[in-house]
């Protein structure tokens, strides 16, 4: 079952405060699209429900980008909100997890969430990659949204099995 992402950047969030590790917007939404790409391809379905944008720096999920553009290159302090319809006020975004994905989680961001955003930008920008494809196909004609399907996503990730990310590296043990 899909998640919000606003939720799985809270996850995340945690985990930085847990480790001492802060994380600023690009390395959390690096993280996060890092995290469905291998949902996806580990699970075959995707990690998070509101889809992934090409943007010259790389995939961004907008429901995300939107809540922490405000701290810049700082790393982020406060967590993401949602709607809660019941009490009708922000509250901070959740949702119940397994066991399973909270390992699978916590393994994506001992491997990702140590390397720079600006290296997890460059990975995501290597040709045939699917944030290339969206970006190249812009070039030649409107790419509304700009989204990048999950299909794409998946089909890269099966493809290269994650080899081609970080030096070679094997990916994370997810």
């Amino acid at each position: 079952m899909t998640k919000d992402a606003r939720a799985i950047a809270n996850y995340f969030l945690d985990c930085a405060d847990e480790c001492g590790q802060p994380l600023s917007p690009m390395a959390l939404l690096k993280v996060l699209y890092f995290a469905h790409a291998w949902h996806l391809a580990k699970f075959k379905t995707p990690l998070v429900a509101q889809p992934f944008e090409a943007w010259e720096r790389g995939p961004v999920n907008r429901v995300v980008y939107e809540q922490i553009k405000k701290f810049g290159k700082s790393a982020i302090s406060e967590r993401l909100n949602v709607l809660d319809p019941i009490s009708v006020k922000f509250v901070p975004a959740s949702c119940e997890m397994s066991n399973e994905l909270k390992q699978f989680l916590s393994n994506i961001f001992a491997y990702y969430g140590r390397v720079h955003p600006f290296k997890l930008s460059e990975i995501t920008h290597v040709s045939g990659t699917p944030w290339d494809i969206v970006w190249q196909a812009a070039e030649k004609s409107a790419v509304p949204g700009m989204w990048i399907p999950d299909k794409l996503i998946l089909e890269w990730f099966e493809k290269t099995g994650g080899r081609l990310y970080l030096d070679g590296e094997q990916g994370a043990n997810a």
